[in-house]
């Protein structure tokens, strides 16, 4: 099992941007030293936080990240063209030594899609064809597309990733449809934890690995990632405690766009079944079953706004000593 966290970089808009950010820094160097697996990236624009950019944050975390797999989680790809993402992703790809996965969504927020001028229709189509394009561009050839949303002709990529034929892509998706489509074009599908059905997760992973069939493509050896929320503690009532007014916070922040009422509405339900707020112990059994169930790459945001730094540092500090021992 591998181990990843958030970047979590949306903070108050009156809050001191650039403290916030070196204390970030400072985490990722963290958990870069106790062997944590990945770090990711957050992608929105106009948003209620003050939210920094994927691709400069990436830029940012590439010397103070070592090992760690980089990654954006996610790009809203339908708002960016795709030869720009070819392109930054390959300069990314060498600058970080080949430690690069680009994540990408379709996006949900109206606000979002209407500052870009894309219609929501059109978005998971847009996905595509932007997928298409980026493979084209990073196999190094010239590459025509006559598509729907980016006429190509004859185009070669400045930059050839270092990594063959490109960074790994990975693909966020919670409906069933999206799922299948992740199948098809992605090399992981990116499982969104934080359903408040317990069914969510099994039945989609079963979706997907049937996909993954029909398409010709191999369900073992796979990587299997999802996201969680996740604080340790030493105890499950100390992390209940430290941690849930944060979360609540975070989660009344995201509700106030449309398509996320429902998590201010189901809080309680999202505490009971997807928040993993615990002691070590606790959090064995609830990635345990994780685990059993085929995911392989448990990545989560290790703190919400307002939480002190030197708490989100102690949380990870005592997961990778109590926990990673049960899972490597």
């Amino acid at each position: 099992m591998k181990f990843g966290i958030m970047a979590s970089h949306q903070y108050p808009h009156d809050d001191d941007l650039g403290r916030h950010l070196d204390d970030l820094f400072g985490t990722v160097e963290l958990a870069a030293e106790l062997g944590y697996d990945s770090v990711w990236t957050i992608n929105h624009f106009l948003s209620n936080l003050a939210t920094p950019q994927p691709i400069s944050m990436m830029g940012a975390l590439i010397p103070r990240s070592g090992e760690m797999t980089i990654g954006t989680g996610i790009l809203l790809l339908p708002m960016f063209h795709p030869v720009h993402v070819a392109e930054e992703f390959a300069t990314l790809d060498h600058l970080s030594g080949g430690r690069v996965v680009l994540g990408v969504g379709a996006g949900y927020r109206e606000n979002e899609l209407d500052a870009f001028g894309v219609d929501p229709d059109s978005r998971f189509r847009r996905l595509d064809e932007s997928l298409r394009v980026i493979r084209g561009l990073w196999s190094g050839e010239r590459v025509d597309n006559d598509g729907e949303f980016y006429p190509l002709e004859g185009a070669s990529i400045g930059v050839r990733p270092l990594t063959p034929g490109g960074p790994p892509i990975w693909v966020g998706a919670g409906g069933k449809l999206a799922v299948r489509r992740a199948a098809r074009l992605g090399d992981a599908w990116y499982a969104p934890g934080n359903s408040p059905n317990p069914t969510f997760l099994p039945k989609h992973l079963a979706l997907y690995d049937a996909a993954l069939g029909e398409y010709g493509k191999p369900t073992e050896g796979i990587e299997r990632p999802v996201g969680v929320e996740l604080y340790c503690a030493p105890t499950t009532d100390r992390a209940v405690e430290e941690g849930l007014p944060h979360a609540r916070r975070e989660y009344s922040t995201y509700a106030e766009y449309p398509a996320l009422r429902w998590q201010r509405d189901r809080f309680d339900e999202l505490v009971v079944n997807t928040l993993l707020l615990g002691s070590p112990e606790m959090l064995v059994e609830r990635i345990s079953a994780l685990r059993d169930l085929g995911f392989n790459h448990l990545i989560f945001r290790p703190g919400w706004l307002g939480m002190p730094t030197e708490m989100v540092r102690a949380s990870l500090r005592l997961f990778a000593t109590e926990v990673f021992p049960a899972f490597r």
